[in-house]
């Protein structure tokens, strides 16, 4: 009776899931494109909305002081 054989270092039954040896080179190096294009993205959003945040409070300040400024040209003082 033959000797069992050993199992290859690149056989599925050796390699640990989530190893280096389960992921081919290529598939590895797209799943790292796709994670840095994501976090990309999130950095331009989150960019977009502290922009618009940012415009939005120098746009309330512009107002209260035209209010300001009619309350005064009225003879009137805002409360």
């Amino acid at each position: 009776m033959p000797a069992p054989r050993k199992q290859s270092p690149s056989s599925p039954a050796t390699s640990q899931p989530g190893g280096p040896a389960s992921v081919h080179p290529a598939v590895a190096a797209r799943i790292r494109q796709l994670a840095l294009q994501a976090e990309h993205r999130r950095a331009i959003a989150e960019y977009r909305a502290r922009r618009a945040i940012d415009q939005q409070q120098r746009i309330n300040a512009l107002l209260l002081e035209l209010i300001d400024t009619l309350a005064s040209l009225f003879g009137t003082q805002r409360s």
